[in-house]
């Protein structure tokens, strides 16, 4: 079992329960960075060494109301920086509208307009995937309170945008608060709670959001800063709301089964044959720190567009450099209904060298 080589490359970042995606050519290394939160550059930027990406546009999918953008470090620094058409933002960004392209080296994205968390609300769709910000979430959709907000036109920008795309479309959220990094157009479609409405209006009046109620005094101040013209960010600002409403998932919630390196050492031959087993680790990692024997490399933010090949070859142990991202790729895979039960490894890669376990380069 090996995984597809594809002409995106893809890197996901959690911090807080904001995501922010990075998206690189394979043939010409030019990237995108979608929805980037101030404070982390410097993971940013390690991230486009570590992968030997050139950083060429930013993307913001609206203008934030939890949490500080960094687009506007980035646009000081003579990086494209981009935003739906409706924003009030007073930067020199580009106005993006429906059907318009984002190009990024040899990839294309389609611009998709999904107000209605807010009136500047965009996606980007292209590559067997789309990044879609706060519209549909994992299991749920984005809070619509905020002044702005139009809960019934949210519902109805991503039945008419979204769910329209086919299903084995690999969906970035702009928000993930129970360690499920992606989802897909068809599992939301057939699972999400908040999308078995019968429309726009009745899952308003399910909701029950009041507009403007959200807008406390600090997320007015985070909206005030991400619209100003030239606004002076932290470098260690924290969010300050959540951006879910109605259908939240609760799916990470269950136990997940973990075992040790000394017990999976000896079996580790055989379930390599059986192609039972995946490191989720990026492919840098592997190349500057080896690999356990035999093990094939599925990194964890790329996973979502190698499920039909996971379903074929059903991996029982997943293991990563220290057993972090093991866990979020078995609660992601099993909410998506790829896995069943499969096994986390303690201590990751980082154990397993340490103890003196078989590794090669």
């Amino acid at each position: 079992m090996a995984a597809t080589a594809r002409p995106v490359v893809v890197k996901s970042f959690v911090d807080a329960g904001c995501q922010t995606h990075l998206i690189g050519c394979t043939a010409t290394r030019a990237a995108l960075l979608i929805d980037p939160k101030a404070g982390k550059r410097a993971v940013y930027e390690k991230a486009l060494a570590d992968y030997g990406l050139r950083l060429e546009v930013v993307v913001d999918t609206h203008t934030h109301a939890d949490h500080l953008s960094d687009s506007a470090a980035w646009l000081a620094r003579g990086v494209r920086c981009a935003m739906g058409a409706a924003t009030k933002c007073e930067r020199a960004v580009e106005r993006l509208k429906a059907g318009d392209t984002v190009a990024v080296g040899k990839l294309a994205f389609r611009v998709l307009a999904v107000p209605g968390h807010t009136p500047d609300s965009i996606a980007l769709y292209g590559h067997g995937l789309v990044a879609c910000g706060d519209t549909l979430l994992v299991g749920g959709l984005a809070r619509a309170d905020f002044r702005g907000s139009d809960p019934a036109q949210l519902f109805e920008s991503v039945k008419r945008e979204l769910l329209t795309l086919p299903d084995a479309t690999v969906v970035l959220p702009g928000h993930g608060y129970q360690d499920l990094l992606f989802t897909t157009i068809g599992h939301e479609r057939a699972h999400n709670p908040a999308l078995r409405h019968a429309d726009g209006r009745a899952y308003a009046a399910a909701l029950g959001a009041v507009e403007g109620r959200g807008n406390t005094p600090e997320v007015d101040a985070m909206l005030a800063t991400n619209l100003a013209a030239a606004p002076v960010l932290p470098e260690g600002p924290a969010a300050v709301a959540a951006c879910c409403a109605m259908g939240a998932t609760s799916a990470a919630s269950a136990p997940i089964r973990e075992q040790r390196n000394d017990e999976l050492a000896p079996r580790r031959a055989e379930l390599v044959a059986r192609s039972q087993w995946i490191d989720v680790r990026d492919p840098w990692e592997l190349a500057q720190d080896g690999r356990i024997p035999g093990v094939p490399n599925y990194p964890l933010s790329e996973l979502g567009f190698v499920l039909d090949e996971l379903r074929a070859h059903p991996p029982e142990v997943i293991s990563c450099k220290s057993g972090v991202r093991s866990t979020t790729a078995v609660k992601t895979l099993r909410y998506l209904g790829v896995l069943r039960d499969p096994i986390s490894m303690v201590g990751g890669f980082g154990k397993w060298k340490e103890a003196g376990l078989p590794v090669e380069k």
